[in-house]
């Protein structure tokens, strides 16, 4: 691993390697308060620029407190390498993505790997596969990306779109261990005890682009593909909504009862522990009026 100092100055942060839609200040201070725990930030090295691909909070807590160089981890790359780090870096550790930025993790991921199957893309970004299928269907039909007759899965094979094996666990994301999943410690609010750090602040902006005549995927330009909009989605139903915060809820429920979680919970600071009480407590005292409704 190539990790030293670098001088914050020289840092490039690149709008289109972040999925966060803002900065969480209150992740900024609580980052500067923790600096000597934090790990290095990831850098893309790409053509003599030092992109900054995972610490764009740990970034801005440096420039909080009046720091000049940062530790940081630099990976030589190409743009799309760096594109495709960040799609995935977050979603398991750090501050928890929002539901608009899971599904902007979908969408570049899916513009770079059309080809994946629907569960093999759920279980790289331990999204469900109802989400990926949806985000796949607005892109296609927003000709951003081909209808692939055959999907690759997991195994590297190649099925056809009515072969592909179906996991009854799909909702979970299948060979992680229980510290390498999305702890549900921290689907209760922003403060959490687990591991201080993150990815990226900030939504990709559009790309301009001059029409070519071609399909987004046949023009060659790998950057202008995984940048350019993404397909407006329809607003969800009541129903839908519901129906998500039912596999959402039932989600974490599944988590607390994995292997190994009850040892884990219990070596948990006492702060998290009672961050997620909290939580589960106010989510069962909001349900409760829900059904007097």
């Amino acid at each position: 691993m190539n990790i030293r100092e670098l001088p914050l100055d020289e840092l490039v942060l690149d709008p289109n390697l972040n999925l966060r839609d803002r900065l969480d200040e209150f992740t900024v201070e609580r980052y500067a308060e923790s600096w000597e725990r934090l790990p290095p930030i990831t850098v893309y090295e790409v053509d003599g620029r030092w992109l900054v691909a995972d610490g764009f909070h740990r970034h801005a807590s440096a420039i909080a407190l009046g720091r000049r160089t940062i530790h940081a981890e630099i990976v030589t790359g190409s743009f799309e390498e760096a594109l495709d780090f960040v799609s995935s870096v977050n979603l398991f550790h750090g501050l928890p993505l929002t539901r608009a930025e899971r599904r902007r993790a979908v969408d570049v991921k899916l513009r770079l790997h059309h080809d994946w199957s629907d569960r093999r893309m759920a279980e790289e970004l331990g999204v469900s596969r109802e989400l990926v299928a949806k985000t796949r269907r607005s892109l296609i039909e927003g000709n951003q990306i081909p209808n692939n007759p055959g999907r690759v899965g997991a195994d590297g094979k190649t099925y056809s779109s009515a072969g592909l094996p179906k996991d009854p666990n799909e909702h979970l994301p299948k060979g992680k261990s229980l510290a390498q999943q999305d702890d549900p410690r921290d689907r209760g609010g922003r403060e959490s005890d687990a591991p201080p750090w993150d990815d990226a602040t900030s939504p990709m902006p559009a790309v301009s682009r001059e029409p070519t005549g071609l399909a987004p995927w046949e023009d060659g330009d790998a950057k202008a593909v995984a940048l350019s909009d993404p397909v407006p989605s329809a607003a969800p139903t009541i129903d839908e909504m519901l129906s998500l915060m039912s596999k959402q809820v039932m989600e974490v429920i599944n988590w607390t009862q994995a292997e190994g979680f009850t040892e884990a919970y219990r070596s948990a600071g006492a702060n998290t522990r009672g961050l997620f009480q909290a939580a589960v407590i106010k989510l069962a005292a909001r349900a409760d009026q829900l059904r007097k409704l």
